[in-house]
């Protein structure tokens, strides 16, 4: 029997464990690239800004990951945080799993996003405020980043609230107004992001597990909700999906699945103008 084909990942942050049972479940075999400083393609506390989207930044590491690795298929992960899509007030999280072929030169995606997050930022005047914001953030579990960088006090190992203490404390000394503390976002630090990572991770093995009904390539799925559901009171199409476009990443072959559900009047411009 042939060994499984390996599938590269492009991380400094531990992210393997998060992301190998669902590319195990799907027939590949994980190797981890870690001799990259994925740092210099940006970072979460600022000192590198990301180029382009996630999507570009996920894809430059799955096409390094092959090359590094000297492998056909390569694994990139990005994430972004920030306030929810709704009204903005707490936080939303959203992850990235990029698939390439170097072989065939294709991508498949695999995303998850949601409120399970732990990001959060705060201006700290005192100790006690930074106590509240770390217990409230689960440190030292959760890791906090403390100042920005350029700041003496900057700090993104801080791992016991001692040390967390002491850089607030000279900060504050040093009169420059309040301490920013972040949660750091890096997966190596952040459990709660990592369980994110592995529901992308579920998601690419579902995309990479459906064939194209035309050219039978791994990767078939959703790219696109189609609006248009009728009203259940009225019949008038809504803004809800009547159906999703799902597309072939190598040919571009689509198809129409349609959604069995009606929309709530609620969700309805003529009932709920």
């Amino acid at each position: 029997m042939s060994p499984p084909p390996r599938v590269c990942l492009l991380t400094r942050h531990a992210k393997g464990p998060a992301v190998a049972p669902a590319l195990a479940a799907v027939g590949f075999a994980l190797e981890t690239i870690d001799g990259f400083d994925t740092d210099t393609l940006g970072t979460f506390s600022g000192e590198v800004e990301r180029q382009g989207s996630m999507r570009d930044a996920a894809l430059a590491k799955a096409r390094l990951a092959c090359e590094l690795g000297g492998c056909r298929y390569g694994l990139g992960s990005e994430g972004s945080f920030g306030g929810d899509p709704f009204l903005g007030m707490s936080g939303w999280g959203r992850e990235l799993l990029v698939w390439w072929d170097a072989e065939a030169g294709y991508a498949v995606e695999g995303f998850a996003q949601g409120p399970e997050t732990n990001w959060r930022a705060l201006e700290v005047a005192d100790v006690d405020a930074a106590r509240r914001f770390a217990d409230a953030v689960g440190f030292p579990g959760h890791g906090i980043l403390v100042g920005r960088p350029g700041e003496a006090w900057f700090d993104k190992a801080c791992d016991t609230l001692d040390t967390l203490v002491a850089r607030v404390e000279q900060g504050l000394a040093a009169g420059a107004g309040p301490v920013a503390l972040q949660t750091d976002m890096r997966a190596h630090r952040n459990p709660t992001r990592m369980r994110m990572i592995s529901r992308a991770a579920s998601a690419l093995s579902s995309r990479l597990s459906t064939p194209c009904p035309a050219c039978a390539a791994p990767g078939f799925g959703p790219v696109a909700p189609v609006p248009g559901a009728p009203c259940e009171a009225c019949g008038a199409p809504t803004h809800v999906p009547r159906a999703e476009r799902r597309a072939c990443p190598r040919c571009g072959h689509e198809q129409l699945h349609a959604l069995a559900h009606r929309a709530p009047p609620e969700r309805c411009d003529q009932c709920n103008p």
